[in-house]
């Protein structure tokens, strides 16, 4: 069984983006799940140190933890 995929470039660009990064996606998203379970359960961050976060430093530490993830597989938000 085989599956294609076309697009066409460069007025598809943005779909294909999407195809192609899709388990970059994946695996962002299950790294944040992961985050917040820690946070839930410890209530600080993996690899972060055992005091407490308010709950505005808890979300900009996911925020940011987001935004370097995104960085390192050079995923971007749609324009």
């Amino acid at each position: 069984m085989e599956g294609l995929i076309k697009f066409n470039l460069p007025e598809d660009q943005e779909e294909w983006n999407v195809a192609t990064k899709a388990m970059d996606w994946a695996l962002l998203a299950w790294d944040i799940d992961q985050s917040i379970r820690s946070l839930l359960k410890y209530g600080v961050p993996p690899n972060h140190s055992k005091t407490e976060q308010t709950p505005d430093e808890s979300l900009q530490h996911l925020r940011d933890q987001l935004h370097d993830i995104m960085e390192e597989k050079g995923l971007q938000f749609p324009a």
